[in-house]
């Protein structure tokens, strides 16, 4: 039937309709997006990811004739609270076999494996699987003939280092770490407790009582261990110039054999031991347990595959840039998986994926006015704003695919850093005489704010100081988990809440100690002086906060019982009732959303506040389609001055979000092209998107790209109305298969061919009735 309003989306898909079993989606395949190299590669630029779980991974590339790997983990956190990668593995074999043709680099998205290839006369054929299980790295190898392998591992932090270019703002200091000089293995680790931390310095400068700090880097080490099947005999250490840094290397090498298998245990934990890490990989080697892991492995990949996917123009050749869309999603989603389990979220500027800033092979930015790479010495662990460390409105879409992907193991981790950190800003609520919670938008490892730093623990930049609202816009996507998925929150309800608890206890405060009254004339809530996102300066009710507000409130009042006390859903039904409404007005006579109700200034004109009523949160767009015309009007009304920066759209720039939540499909596939479809590649690999704003590989262009893509196909309110949209903004010259996760764990397989919907399948099928399909599908 068709909706009654003029503005309906579309029509909605009655349980007991069929649109025919005509499909192949039972016949997805992730291989069909493979990567595959038949040369070499210039350095670490063009190295290929390979994840593992549980936050571990590393870099991999092929380069004159060796195998070279930088090891990662996403919990490895120095005394400094830098994230900084475990070191550099290079295999190479006695015979030249990866130096000429044939030669092939594959990654293998199945079975999360990287395997090398190469052949010559005198080495005969030869072949390397990288895999991991879990967080320990498998490195297989096997020849025709006996081969001997070179294994050597190499760091820049042999020693104390000062003057190192980590970022393109100034110069820092490393600390080294231990290596184990043992005949037959490798190991080494970083011992936090060894070197001071600037902690307990600024939690004082900042009033913020030490107790209150969950030090998740005190007493941390972490590293790793090589051992071999066929063994490792010392060779020498030296110093050396590897790559773009210098350090020094342990170089062993294996007996001569057919097959060589290699484990590298990377390790990351408060009192590690590289003894026991030894012993762990000594085992891991041995030929049950390594098939056992093989196969618990390729499980757990299929698995993750299984839960959903999205192909754009299937029978397209990959020139095709829908094709390439689809395929750059499924590996931006490869590459994500490795925090699977893992217990931070993943920095939105390289992620574990780092490699060497080397001068002159990345060009271009979005800020000018700040070089590419700073020159050396640097390692890399270089990623531009490394001092911004967890920022808050870059970081959200770290955990933003996951919810419609189905993958809690992914999301779950955007929700434990607040609740990680909640002690901390309730101390800091507390020292602005507020209730609550109040995380400011940069972030420490420890929840401190990294910019800036005031003595009461906000960040002194000014377009910086209010802006809070990313706390509320984590706690919407926790409680979208929830709806979707029964991603489990339970134990975060006291910081969800507790940002509720904040804005309402402080801003009555402050509103009274400049009126005298807590509330406006009306009984609302006045957010005065506000951030509006990085935009508005000293505003007043910013959308995005009222927005945030007024969905994180009713969201939770709308889980069960057993979640919030009697006393707590009381106080949430008062605030309900005093907050305000989202600021709008008009403009050439055309009704349109404000950023703010008023302000005194601006600064970053990239941002576009008053699209947060569409999404995330839903109170305008596709999912209310009365709204459309007004949320359309904003847009057509936006001031040249704006315009010429957010029409660029790079890296966290949600504006193909946006297009999608307006039902924009024309603009929408021109942004998603723009995301997703490596017109602007620098990286041999497709998803290493950037450096845009941030740096390489950009995680904040990978995952709003990823989420506006999901948008496009299918838009619901987990606290709305019930309905899913269906193809909201999906541009009719694009074939699809997917399968994606909607709220009330429904999970939807759909195909859309030559504009039509030639199948959906809705599970359970209760919640066929409430699919609503774009118009002209």
């Amino acid at each position: 039937m068709i909706l009654k309003n003029s503005l309906a989306f579309g029509t909605i898909l009655l349980a007991n309709s069929s649109l025919g079993a005509i499909s192949t989606m039972n016949r997805f395949d992730i291989r069909q997006y493979n990567v595959l190299w038949h040369q070499q590669c210039i350095d670490s630029l063009d190295s290929m990811p390979l994840s593992g779980r549980c936050g571990a991974g590393a870099n991999v590339w092929v380069q004159d004739g060796s195998i070279w790997i930088y090891l990662a983990r996403n919990d490895a956190y120095d005394e400094q609270g830098r994230l900084l990668k475990l070191g550099c593995l290079r295999i190479t074999p006695e015979f030249p076999v990866l130096d000429s043709e044939p030669f092939e680099q594959k990654l293998d998205l199945a079975e999360g494996t990287i395997w090398i290839k190469g052949s010559t006369r005198q080495g005969g054929n030869f072949q390397s699987r990288l895999w991991f299980s879990k967080d320990n790295l498998y490195i297989e190898f096997d020849s025709m003939k006996p081969v001997s392998l070179n294994v050597d591992w190499g760091t820049w932090r042999n020693a104390p280092r000062t003057g190192i270019k980590l970022d393109v703002w100034g110069t820092e200091s490393v600390n080294p770490d231990h290596v184990e000089e043992v005949e037959n293995r490798i190991a080494w680790s970083h011992h936090n407790a060894e070197f001071p931390s600037p902690l307990a310095q600024a939690a004082e400068s900042q009033h913020i009582p030490l107790s209150a700090v969950n030090d998740l880097t005190r007493g941390l080490v972490f590293g790793g261990a090589v051992v071999s099947s066929t063994g490792l005999r010392f060779r020498t250490s030296e110093p050396v110039r590897w790559q773009l840094w210098d350090g020094k290397a342990w170089m062993y090498a294996t007996s001569r054999s057919n097959k060589h298998t290699l484990c590298a245990v990377l390790r990351s934990s408060v009192s590690g031991n590289p003894k026991k890490w030894l012993k762990e990989a000594e085992n891991l080697v041995k030929a049950d347990r390594l098939a056992a892991n093989r196969k618990a492995e390729i499980a757990s990949w299929k698995e993750y595959w299984s839960r959903s996917y999205i192909e754009v123009n299937p029978s397209a050749n990959n020139d095709d840039l829908g094709w390439q869309v689809g395929r750059n999603y499924q590996l931006f989603r490869y590459m994500i998986a490795c925090n699977r389990g893992g217990k931070l979220p993943l920095l939105f500027n390289g992620g574990i994926f780092t490699f060497d800033n080397v001068p002159g092979r990345i060009k271009g930015n979005n800020n000018d006015e700040l070089p590419i790479s700073p020159g050396e010495p640097t390692t890399p662990d270089f990623r531009r704003w490394i001092g911004c460390r967890f920022m808050s409105q870059n970081q959200r879409w770290s955990g933003w695919p996951a919810v419609v992907s189905g993958d809690n193991d992914i999301l779950a981790q955007s929700a434990t850093f607040y609740r990680e950190r909640e002690r901390v800003a309730a101390a800091r609520a507390a020292g602005l005489g507020a209730e609550g919670v109040v995380y400011p938008e940069p972030l420490d490892i420890w929840g401190l704010p990294c910019v800036a730093p005031t003595s009461n623990s906000l960040c002194g930049a000014s377009h910086l100081t209010y802006h809070f609202s990313m706390m509320l816009e984590h706690a919407w996507m926790g409680l979208c988990g929830f709806a979707v998925n029964g991603l489990p929150i339970r134990d975060d309800i006291g910081w969800m809440l507790g940002t509720v608890r904040f804005y309402d206890s402080y801003y009555r405060a402050e509103c009274k100690r400049r009126t005298g009254n807590e509330l406006d004339s009306r009984g609302r809530l006045v957010i005065y002086p506000s951030n509006g996102l990085e935009l508005a300066y000293n505003a007043t009710n910013p959308i995005e906060t009222v927005a945030g507000l007024r969905r994180v409130t009713c969201a939770l009042l709308a889980l069960p019982k057993t979640y919030l006390s009697a006393k707590e859903r009381t106080y949430l039904a008062e605030v309900k009732k005093r907050l305000p409404d989202l600021p709008v007005g008009t403009s050439n006579g055309k009704d349109i959303y404000k950023f703010a109700e008023k302000h005194e200034s601006e600064y970053n004109k990239w941002e576009y506040p008053e699209m947060f009523a569409a999404w995330p949160y839903r109170l305008a767009g596709v999912t209310k389609p009365e709204t459309l015309p007004r949320l359309r009007n904003t847009e057509d009304e936006l001031p040249q001055y704006r315009l010429d920066f957010i029409s660029r759209d790079f890296s966290w720039m949600p504006n193909a979000v946006n297009a999608a939540a307006m039902g924009k499909s024309n603009e929408a596939k021109k942004r998603i092209i723009h995301k997703l479809a490596n017109q602007q590649a620098q990286a041999r690999f497709p998803a290493f998107f950037g450096p845009g704003h941030d740096w390489i590989p950009d995680h904040n262009c990978g995952g709003s790209g990823m989420t506006a893509l999901q948008e496009m196909l299918m838009a619901a309110d987990p606290y709305g109305d019930g309905h899913i949209y269906l193809l909201p903004a999906w541009p009719k010259d694009w074939d699809v298969r997917f399968k994606l996760h909607a709220p009330h764990k429904t999970v939807l397989v759909c195909e859309v061919r030559n504009g039509k919907v030639v199948f959906l399948e809705v599970s359970p099928a209760s919640r066929k009735k409430d699919v609503v399909i774009a118009p002209g599908f």
